[in-house]
């Protein structure tokens, strides 16, 4: 912890002095006062050598400083260099560290400083002095932390040291986080969250940090603690656009439907991009809640023809209530238990049937031309006379084979043209949710 060397002053017992003493006592007082800086201490950078320190003090310490308040860094190291032992020894020492930085030395004036940090005895001024060496040789993490015991040292409070290492905090925590990434995508995890352990302990409530952690933690394949401090960094707020969506499709991801649709709805009320991923999210979490076999369905990376049935029997009502007085009989399809949806399917013309076996092949990959083709008759079965879809609007006659029926489909957005032969349950179950939005009837009809 920072300052954890501090020394406590020892309880101390005062004597009545001999007259003498008292002499002695005030020649000694004398003597400092002579040699201190007019006004108060100063709160920045630098601080006068001597504080914190017993006199009395070489003229040539009390002529460095004035030189080095003149702004004549090289005259200063001149008078501190003619100090030699005894008391001034320290100050000049101090005192020739902050004249070196104030020289634009500060990398010269780092071995010197070598230890500062431990050091339990350290002043103000030395801890201010190799703090902004530090920081001006390009080191924020050891400034920070000099300038933090500082701050936290001083008696009364100074607000320039405050402030500085505040602004140092940031550019620290910045050096740190970016060393956490590295790590990360080096495959250097334990590093990694070692850098993010030290940012925390600096900044316990930034969101920032919080969503670096996350960054890390997914890195590592650790997806479900990487949403736990997702989700503590959105509770705190502040988070940019682009951190908020990266939480938003990780909770979608882990299953964490409800934070996901909590996230992109607000993203989608700010920004109209988001609009997509919140219907996404708001279909997840439907889906969540579904019966077993069609919530696998849903979810699918091979969705079958069968599977396709059971989500449109499942998703539009109007399929399972419409009246069918005859049909194509698909005979392989009638022993099973799934057997309505898929026979209500075929009969309706949804899925074709081969002519010749008169199998509807219910355990096939669903092919992209065949979900086509049903997505484009359901909305013509569903639209009714006169009615149809404004995206098809100006379309050129009733499409013509395969290819004609997923450039159709994908025109309406409820396809990709690209994608593979095969179609997976989600993208599958996201164009029947796009095409129920499309319909006159909106979302009355949602299960």
């Amino acid at each position: 912890m920072i300052g954890a060397g501090r020394r406590r002053p020892g309880r101390l017992t005062f004597r009545r002095a001999a007259p003498w003493a008292a002499a002695v006592a005030a020649a000694a007082l004398s003597a400092r006062c002579a040699s201190a800086p007019p006004g108060g201490p100063r709160d920045h950078f630098p601080l006068d050598p001597r504080e914190g320190l017993s006199g009395p003090f070489d003229e040539a310490v009390a002529e460095g400083w004035k030189a080095l308040l003149g702004g004549d860094a090289a005259r200063a190291r001149g008078e501190f260099a003619r100090v030699g032992s005894g008391p001034s020894a320290r100050a000049a020492r101090i005192g020739e560290v902050e004249a070196l930085v104030a020289s634009g030395k500060s990398s010269d004036a780092l071995a010197s400083c070598a230890g500062a940090l431990q050091d339990a005895s350290a002043t103000l001024p030395w801890l201010v002095a190799c703090g902004e060496a530090q920081a001006r040789a390009g080191s924020p993490i050891t400034a920070y932390e000099l300038y933090a015991r500082a701050a936290s040292e001083a008696r009364p409070p100074r607000p320039g040291l405050s402030d500085r290492a505040q602004k140092l905090l940031g550019e620290a925590t910045d050096t740190v986080l970016s060393e956490a990434r590295r790590d990360a995508e080096r495959g250097r995890y334990e590093p990694a969250r070692e850098q993010i352990a030290q940012a925390l302990a600096w900044n316990p409530r930034s969101a920032a940090v919080l969503a670096a952690a996350a960054e890390v933690e997914c890195a590592a394949g650790e997806k479900e603690k990487a949403l736990l401090y997702d989700r503590e960094a959105l509770a705190l707020g502040g988070l940019s656009v682009e951190a908020r969506a990266e939480a938003g499709r990780l909770a979608l991801e882990v299953g964490d439907d409800a934070l996901a649709v909590s996230v992109f709805d607000a993203l989608a009320a700010e920004d109209a991009r988001f609009s997509e991923e919140a219907a996404e999210a708001r279909l997840a979490f439907r889906i969540a809640n579904w019966p077993d076999a069609e919530r696998q369905a849903a979810r699918a990376r091979r969705l079958t023809r069968a599977g396709a049935a059971g989500l449109v029997w499942w998703m539009f009502p109007e399929v399972r209530e419409a009246h069918v007085t005859g049909g194509v009989v698909a005979t392989d399809v009638l022993e099973r238990r799934d057997s309505r949806p898929m026979i209500r399917s075929v009969s309706l013309g949804l899925l074709d049937v081969d002519p010749d076996t008169h199998r509807a092949r219910p355990d096939a990959a669903l092919s992209r031309a065949a979900a086509a083709t049903l997505m484009l008759r359901l909305a013509s079965l569903l639209s009714g006379p006169g009615g149809g879809l404004e995206c098809l609007k100006g379309a050129p006659g009733p499409w013509r084979g395969a290819s004609d029926a997923i450039r159709l489909a994908a025109r309406c957005g409820l396809l990709s043209e690209s994608g593979g032969s095969a179609v997976g349950g989600p993208e599958f179950t996201r164009g029947l949710d796009r095409l129920r939005s499309l319909l006159p009837a909106g979302e009355d009809h949602e299960p």
